[in-house]
């Protein structure tokens, strides 16, 4: 679940408990400062919003899908717990012709704030399966679309149902048990917000959820089942959402519509997006900011507000300084982040890695010991047979194959467009043949998932770099180790860190991935791929780009890391170099077919493939 004690549970329960201090204490000092119930007021709705905005970020932030509808969950959390708890003789003035039996209910809050998060989760479970038929991922518009119409949802059916919600003009008003006369309970939601928050980002799924965030294909390539990961996220960050939702009705003793819908939707995303809604510590900046802010333009435009004697309400300042000066300043501050600083004020800085990153810095970590060579499993086969691939008109693949054993390195080689890729996104199943069939050890896989087939031992680097990007070096290899410590059972997982010392990357095990040069970075791809221990490497061009020494130093690499997972390759280049100095044996590739197979002499001798490949004039 936590891959490291200090970095994924004891710091992040410290900075937790130093976000939570820092909150309340500016509450407090706020209060001291500026006496009276309008004070009271402003940091109880503060305190509430920032485990609200707590709940969005949990989703949104790690797994890069924009939500709309989080409010919506609040308004259904809301709604349910206020039904549950208002006493039967209130509802009878209010709702008393309310459904199933509830106006009848009488409940504690504290079980109806349980219920509350139940049925909030319950409806969190039926969206996810909507947002996963969807193929949500970072950046889809589509589950955007589909999370803003559960928010038009929720509104319509609270303005449309008076007998279960009092409708948009009654309304519930209430004393549930009198008023929530002690700010215990939120401090206490906060706190554990902030832990859930952190703890989750920390945890296996975060992390997992992170991966398919920054690049959902290589995440699928490293076994990751991004809608596994983006549903366990949506159900966490509803329950907060709910819980939030569920205090701020008891605080207000009333529920409208108009509560739950847009005006507060804007509000909680612009203060994630003004904090950084990949950071918990940047959520909790964009509240207070946002709290400062609102209420220091409300405060300016309010009738004979005056600075130095001079009043903000008369000409020609009161073009600006007018009343609603808060909801400018709201869409304003949207607009200005939205275009200068998207990713907010820290981006995904967290208080506690900068200061376990203090701490480590008078400690540091000693290198590693090599890794040794492990026997490879040569009983291991790969095998497709009459594969055929078409887009449009065009025949990417006919009648292609592949055999690998385990332990040995097959190369493939042909021009550009020869159909190389493809037969590895078939293999991968980033592409669904119209003909043939693979087999991984005797089983067929043709019609398995890419996930799937990374956890089976076929994995793969990408010719155009694909790596998560936000993360570090050695985070990247980590995803891959997480899998398989799960799906990898009965290989030999590489410990992490001397995996990263065996790619030469030990000095820069901290860096983020896309902080490294082009060199570095595929050393990282190959050491990301080989710790997810695969029976099978599939490299895709690993030395595009690359000097001829670079090159030279690859095949020294490719081989040990394979080595030391005892793992088959399946390598492309059109590097013949690097090709015949790797290989075992050689298919070459022409206009999606298999034109050669051999051992690296045979295939340069080979008059078809000079002729396709090396544009020799020999006759086949």
């Amino acid at each position: 679940m936590f891959p490291k004690f200090d970095r994924d549970i004891a710091f992040p329960l410290l900075g937790s408990l130093i976000l939570f201090g820092m909150l309340a204490g500016a509450g407090v000092v706020y209060q001291a400062l500026f006496d009276g119930g309008a004070a009271e007021r402003l940091i109880t709705v503060m305190l509430i919003d920032a485990i609200i905005v707590l709940g969005i970020q949990v989703y949104v932030g790690n797994t890069g899908v924009l939500s709309f509808g989080h409010i919506g969950f609040g308004a259904i959390a809301g709604y349910t717990f206020a039904v549950l708890a208002i006493t039967p003789e209130e509802k009878a003035k209010r709702i008393p012709d309310a459904p199933f039996g509830l106006a009848d209910v009488d409940m504690s809050s504290t079980l109806a704030i349980i219920i509350a998060v139940v049925v909030a989760c319950l409806a969190a479970v039926i969206l996810g399966i909507g947002l996963a038929r969807s193929g949500a991922q970072s950046g889809a518009v589509s589950a955007t679309v589909i999370t803003l119409a559960l928010l038009f949802v929720t509104h319509e059916v609270s303005r449309n149902w008076p007998e279960l919600t009092g409708g948009e003009r009654v309304g519930l008003f209430f004393p549930i048990g009198g008023a929530l006369d002690t700010r215990a309970p939120i401090y206490l939601a906060l706190l554990g917000s902030l832990i859930v928050a952190r703890l989750y980002a920390q945890s296996r799924s975060g992390r997992l959820a992170v991966a398919a965030r920054e690049d959902n294909l290589a995440a699928r390539a490293m076994g990751v089942n991004p809608l596994v990961q983006q549903m366990v996220a949506l159900i966490i960050s509803v329950a907060i959402v709910a819980v939030g939702a569920s205090l701020s009705v008891y605080e207000d003793g009333s529920l409208l519509p108009e509560n739950f819908f847009f005006d507060f939707t804007l509000l909680t995303l612009v203060m994630l997006i003004v904090g950084g809604r990949n950071s918990v510590t940047g959520a909790v900046l964009g509240v207070a900011v946002m709290t400062a802010g609102r209420e220091l333009a409300r405060r300016l435009g309010q009738d004979g507000f005056e600075i130095l004697g001079i009043g903000l309400d008369g000409k020609p300042l009161d073009w600006i300084f007018r009343e609603n000066l808060q909801t400018v300043f709201l869409g304003l501050s949207m607009l200005g982040f939205m275009i200068w600083r998207p990713k907010g004020l820290l981006d995904d800085w967290e208080l506690d890695e900068w200061l376990r990153s203090r701490v480590r810095r008078n400690h540091p970590d000693p290198q590693p010991e090599p890794l040794p060579e492990v026997v490879a499993d040569t009983t291991s086969v790969l095998h497709a047979e009459h594969i055929d691939v078409k887009f449009g008109g065009f025949k990417a693949l006919a009648d292609a194959g592949l055999h690998a054993n385990g332990g040995e390195v097959v190369g493939i080689i042909g021009p550009n467009g020869a159909g190389k890729t493809t037969l590895v996104n078939v293999i991968t199943g980033l592409v669904q043949p119209s003909a043939g069939e693979f087999f991984i050890d005797g089983d067929d896989v043709s019609k398995t998932q890419t996930y799937e087939l990374a956890r089976r031992g076929i994995v793969r680097t990408f010719q155009n770099l694909r790596l998560f990007g936000a993360l570090t070096v050695r985070e990247n290899v980590e995803v891959s180790s997480l899998i398989a410590q799960s799906h990898r059972i009965g290989r030999t997982i590489p410990d992490i860190d001397a995996l990263i010392a065996e790619a030469g990357l030990w000095e820069h095990r901290d860096r983020r991935a896309n902080a490294l040069d082009y060199g570095n970075s595929r050393r990282l791809e190959l050491a990301r791929a080989a710790a997810l221990a695969p029976s099978f490497l599939l490299l895709d061009e690993p030395t595009s780009g690359m000097s001829n020494s670079e090159s030279l130093e690859m095949i020294e690499q490719v081989r040990h890391m394979a080595a030391t997972v005892g793992a088959g390759v399946i390598v492309i280049d059109h590097d013949l170099g690097f090709i015949t100095g790797i290989s075992d044996r050689i298919y070459a590739f022409d206009q999606g077919a298999v034109i050669a197979v051999g051992t690296p002499e045979e295939i340069q001798a080979n008059h078809r493939v000079q002729a396709a490949y090396l544009g020799s004039t020999a006759e086949a």
